[in-house]
């Protein structure tokens, strides 16, 4: 397995989303500090993510991953339930948006893999291909991908990481969609056919070690 290092983005991590490295204060501190709950102290904001080293997939830099935590166990295959805790945000904006983290809302996102219900970026990240190594439970990992991200799937077949904006602006795309207050937020970065560009998409993700009762 081939894995491009791309750069460390310390400009772009400290610069571009402060506000997502606050909420992960605790989770993506230091590489030598111990790991925390994905959800660290709130109202800290710190150069957190200052030690996370990037890679790109095989397809390139529109699909970039770091690995804060490694976790333990086997990894998730085709059909198997997943629970995880994330926090979404976009780089789209001078400072960074955070758009919604499940452990502000207490419902994490789950999925059975491969059941076409969510994006394939956050299947790639979980189950791992096209370069990426799969996630293992308990690990923490951060992806970024662009607005216009694909990944080549067959000899020819290319696949959508991020949202489609014709799809979800109709209410019928993929997941993770928002809840609540944040969902008109993420509509209007995501799901907005007026913009030229789709932002940059950003997913703090912890995969659960086991699957809620």
């Amino acid at each position: 397995m081939s894995l491009h290092m791309v750069e460390h983005r310390r400009g772009f991590l400290t610069r571009a989303i402060p506000t997502a490295v606050g909420i992960h204060a605790a989770s993506f501190a230091s590489v030598s500090s111990p790991v925390n709950p994905l959800l660290g102290n709130t109202n800290t904001i710190a150069n957190a993510a200052d030690e996370l080293v990037f890679y790109s997939s095989s397809s390139g830099k529109q699909y970039q991953y770091a690995d804060k935590k490694i976790g333990a166990g086997d990894p998730k295959v085709v059909g198997d339930p997943v629970v995880i805790d994330y926090i979404m945000s976009t780089s789209g904006a001078s400072n960074g948006v955070k758009i919604y983290s499940t452990t502000d809302s207490g419902v994490p996102y789950q999925w059975v893999l491969g059941d076409r219900s969510t994006i394939a970026g956050l299947e790639q990240a979980v189950a791992g291909g096209d370069g990426v190594p799969p996630m293992l439970p308990g690990g923490i990992r951060r992806v970024i991908i662009a607005g216009n991200g694909s990944a080549t799937t067959g000899s020819t077949t290319e696949t959508k990481l991020g949202y489609d904006a014709g799809e979800c602006v109709e209410g019928r795309g993929k997941g993770p969609v928002p809840r609540g207050e944040t969902y008109n937020k993420f509509k209007n970065v995501f799901c907005n056919l007026q913009r030229p560009e789709i932002p940059e998409l950003v997913l703090d993700i912890k995969l659960r070690i086991a699957t809620p009762p």
